[in-house]
Parts: C-alpha cells; structure tokens; sequence
C-alpha cells in the first residue's frame, strides 16, 4: 500500500512539475499596457481596450482640423508579442472619404524588415471607413512595429541619410523646419565634377506622408543612381529628392497633412509661395523650388510621388522639352516598357494643364513655370519595400534613358 501511495504522490507530483513546466512555456498574453501609439510611428488619439485574449478594439484618433479624416492606424508592442496572435477590431466614429483601411498596413520585429497584414475589408476590395478588422500571424518577437503600407519614419528617413551622405555624389540640403522642429531634407545627387550648367535637372517629392509605397519607390530611384548601373547618368543630370514633406506626420499617423490640417498635395500656390497664405512646409518646399528656378540649373522636370491602385502609373504634362530636346512621349513609353518585364510601371500618359487644380503640386509648378510635372500614382498592391523599390529602379532607369 506504501509503495502504491508513493508511486501516485510522484505521478502527482510530476504532472504538476509538466503542468508548471507548460504554463511557463506559454506566451504570456498581450494587456493594453503593452501598446504605444506614442512613437517615431505613432497614431495620435488611439484608444485602446481590451476585448479577449490578444483581442483588443482600437479607435483612432483624426487629423487635425479633419474629425472626418482617421490617423493610420501605427503603433509598437512593447513586450510579450512572441507566441501571440493579435485580432484588432477597428472603429472610427465618423464616416470618411479617406479611409483608414484603404491600403495594407504591415509589421516588424526590428522595425527594418516589414510583413504585409491586410484588413478583412482590404482583402475583399471592400473600404469601410468605420469599421474593420486585422488578423496578425503569430508574433515572432517580443516587441512589433506595426505602421501604414510599409512605413518610413523620420528617424529611418535620417538614418538613411547619414548612409547616403557618405556618398560623393549626395549632398544634404536642410530647406527649413517643419512645424514641430523637424528638418526638411531635399538631397542632391549628381556627379559634382562635371560641368553643371548642361545638365537635366529632375526634382522628386512626396506630399502625402502616409503614401509610403511611394517614398520607397523614390528610395529605389536614388539608390540606382548611386549605383554603377546608374552612375554614368549622373554626369548629365541633377536629381533633387525630398522624401517629406510633412516629416512630422509619421509620429502622428496623419494621412496627407501637416500640423495645420492642410492636404499637403493641395498646398501649392502658383501665383508665387506665400508664407502667410500657405501651409508652413508647403511653403518652405515651394520657395525652395523656386529659388532652383531662379538658380542656373533650374529644374526641367518634377514628379509627384503618391499611392494609389493598380501599377505606377505616371501622368505627365509636358514641358518645352518634350518632343523636341528629348525624345517623343512614344518613345519614353517604349523605353519604360523595355525596362519592366514585371510589369511595375505603365507607359506614360498624359493631361493639360487644368488651372482649377492649380493648388496641387501637379498642376501648380506647370502653371507658374511651364515646366514638365508628372502625377506618379499606384503601387498600392505591391505590399513589399523590395517590389516598390524595383518599380523606382525602372523608373528612373527609363528617365535617365530618355533625358540621355
């Protein structure tokens, strides 16, 4: 009888050690205490509660000035993200015509290499801006980086900058300060012992802060300019980049404005910059422009970088240089397409000039300057940073093509 009671006291006894032993093992659940909405990717406004296990219901906050327009939806788990899979039930208290649902959003354990996750609503081709639902796969580490399209904060956008500044062909020019203090970054890129005064002058920019499948796409254009394919190009061409706009966004998860509330694609102002009739950094960005002008380089051709469906799909208004200084239209689309066997780009198009848009960016530096602006839209279901760079590649592989 001893030994019986001794055999169950020990199979008792291990059952509970596995049993310890198991519990241990499992991931310790997420708490609401274990989300930030605070950081260099940020949702300012969020509320979050919790609903069940690794269930939580979030509502964003809005853009300034715009209760109608939702903040992406960006944040950070700080700890116990390992072993859990996340279910977020999104609620926003006001209809919207910019949905918070209307893209991809993606996640990170380092903040450096994304996985696209996509709403219910998204995957079905259906964007309700009041309610949706996102399933996360099982975490792999214990803190995640979750941010709209694949995102780029300010502090990666800095980081990047000191990488590509070592560079003997980039220089770093600081164009003013965003509202919040922020630096306001236009690159140049072109081979600085050749003559100047000869070369195409291509200007880049994002307007949109939250159209990050864009800003990839003109990372993937400056990288092969730097690169050897690229390079020879740069003895012929000056190539201006600002990666953003509105650099104070990102923190805040606003959508397509800066600190005012003010559409920064809808900021321009064709009459001449304005510091009192228009957004703070629009007008630091436009009088930058226009000191280029009046520069002896001044700029030949500006592309507006956005996302939006389908492939890129640029949209030009031709300047004095088309079709006479450079190749037909015609034959810039024979080049895109020669150079994009996946397909990331469409031929270009074009459109007149509509002085009823001229406060965008498209629009407004043709009217005031005559020169060539391009609508550079898409890459929405590219989901990937690589896919988005490849598609920057062919573009500005065909660009130099034609401008050569």
């Amino acid at each position: 009888m001893r030994i019986k009671i001794q055999f169950l006291l020990f199979v008792f006894l291990c059952s509970c050690l596995f049993l310890i032993f198991c519990q241990s093992q499992s991931p310790v659940e997420l708490s609401v205490d274990d989300f930030d909405f605070n950081g260099p990717l940020g949702s300012q406004g969020a509320t979050i509660t919790k609903v069940a296990r690794n269930h939580f219901k979030v509502i964003p906050g809005h853009a300034p000035n715009h209760p109608d327009w939702p903040n992406m939806l960006q944040f950070r788990i700080k700890d116990h993200a390992k072993g859990n899979a996340l279910r977020l039930d999104v609620e926003f208290n006001q209809s919207s015509e910019y949905p918070f649902n209307d893209y991809s959003y993606s996640w990170s354990c380092d903040g450096k290499t994304w996985h696209p996750v996509h709403w219910k609503g998204y995957q079905v081709n259906i964007n309700n801006s009041n309610s949706d639902v996102m399933v996360f796969p099982e975490f792999t580490g214990n803190t995640v980086y979750v941010g709209h399209q694949a995102p780029i904060a300010y502090e990666d956008l800095q980081q990047f900058i000191t990488e590509w500044e070592k560079s003997p062909y980039v220089k770093v020019n600081i164009i003013g300060k965003s509202i919040e203090g922020r630096d306001i970054y236009r690159l140049e890129v072109t081979d600085m012992g050749t003559e100047s005064s000869k070369k195409w002058v291509h200007h880049f920019s994002n307007q949109h802060p939250g159209e990050h499948y864009a800003q990839w796409r003109m990372v993937g254009m400056l990288e092969w300019l730097l690169s050897d394919a690229g390079r020879d190009y740069l003895k012929s061409s000056i190539n201006h980049f600002i990666f953003m706009m509105s650099p104070d966004a990102p923190s805040h998860g606003w959508y397509r404005v800066n600190g005012e509330g003010v559409d920064m694609n809808r900021s321009y102002r064709y009459l001449g910059s304005s510091e009192t009739e228009q957004a703070h950094e629009a007008y630091i960005c436009q009088k930058d422009l226009e000191s280029l002008m009046a520069s002896e380089n001044p700029v030949t051709d500006l592309w507006i970088m956005h996302t939006w469906r389908g492939a890129v799909e640029p949209i030009m208004i031709p300047g004095p240089e088309i079709g006479t200084q450079v190749g037909t239209l015609s034959e810039f689309r024979e080049i895109i397409i020669k150079n994009d066997p996946l397909l990331l780009v469409e031929p270009i198009k074009t459109e007149e000039l509509d002085m009823a848009n001229s406060g965008y960016w498209t629009h407004g530096p043709h009217a005031q300057f005559g020169i060539t602006t391009v609508l550079c839209e898409g890459a929405a279901t590219f989901y990937t940073v690589e896919k988005n760079k490849k598609s920057g590649i062919v573009l500005m592989k065909s660009i130099a093509e034609y401008y050569h």
